[in-house]
């Protein structure tokens, strides 16, 4: 049996990673902000285009920032509004900025974080508290709202990170409005694959993938800044027409179907 090593860490490599992180911030959440509230003049759809112009930019340069490697496969849907993928890290919010290039849904404490709540707000990401069945109501409104605006938006359904091995369920009620609407859906799957050129295993995923019992989200990422470069890949499956009747079954089926797809994308893998 090959005993597991894991891969090599440095405290100075950490360091100035996260020098250029807080550097890159500083310089990039003014200017974004500005030509966010400048385009805010010309109304909220301006506002939310250069969102998604800014979003790709800004993640990619954070991602650099970190040490995170993003490569994009599969085809991103020119027609689809509704990007729906798995969640395993905090890392997936700069991977699917690069991939989809639009507006989040997040939960809804976010919004009172310092710095990123500002700038979510601004960039007009749908918050949701999913123990409020009316914030739910309320948030699937703001989705089908913007998505009809020609935005792209981007959520992980299943509410929560995982481990990665599955993928968990996909909450109907956020796709009984999309579904109302007509809007289409194209699922997406994120793998971590690797920590330099070591391969990401059962046995050393936990320093990249973050979901419970997860360690403080401060003792994680000053742990992943010490790692080698993180790959990661987001893979596009192909887009989804929701169902004609909105009915509740016909819902469900539509989730559980679009869930089957992120989950088939596990296991191709980020080669």
């Amino acid at each position: 049996m090959i005993a597991h090593v894991d891969p090599p860490s440095s405290t100075l490599r950490a360091a100035l990673r996260l020098i250029a992180l807080i550097i890159a911030v500083l310089l990039l959440l003014p200017f974004c902000a500005i030509l966010i509230v400048g385009a805010g003049i010309g109304g909220s759809i301006a506002r939310y285009r250069m969102v998604m112009s800014l979003t790709p930019i800004f993640c990619r340069i954070m991602a650099a920032a970190l040490g995170l490697r993003v490569r994009i496969t599969g085809t991103r849907s020119e027609r689809a509004r509704i990007f729906v993928g798995n969640h395993v890290s905090y890392l997936d919010i700069l991977v699917g900025g690069i991939g989809v290039g639009g507006v989040f849904v997040s939960r809804h404490d976010v919004r009172d974080w310092p710095v990123i709540g500002i700038f979510a707000r601004l960039a007009g990401t749908v918050f949701i508290d999913r123990r409020s069945l009316r914030s739910a109501i309320s948030s699937s409104a703001g989705i089908v709202e913007r998505a009809r605006q020609g935005i792209r938006i981007a959520l992980f359904p299943e509410g929560g990170t995982t481990s990665g091995e599955s993928v968990g369920e996909f909450r109907p009620f956020l796709f009984s409005a999309i579904s109302d609407a007509g809007i289409a859906v194209q699922p997406f799957t994120i793998i971590y694959s690797h920590i330099g050129s070591v391969p990401i295993t059962a046995a050393n995923k936990t320093l990249v993938y973050w979901y419970d019992p997860a360690p403080p989200f401060t003792t994680h990422g000053w742990r992943l800044m010490k790692m080698k470069n993180v790959r990661a890949t987001i893979h596009f499956h192909p887009p989804s027409a929701p169902p004609e009747s909105g009915d509740k079954s016909s819902v469900r089926l539509f989730a559980d179907e679009l869930r089957r797809q992120v989950a088939d994308g596990l296991q191709v893998g980020g080669q």
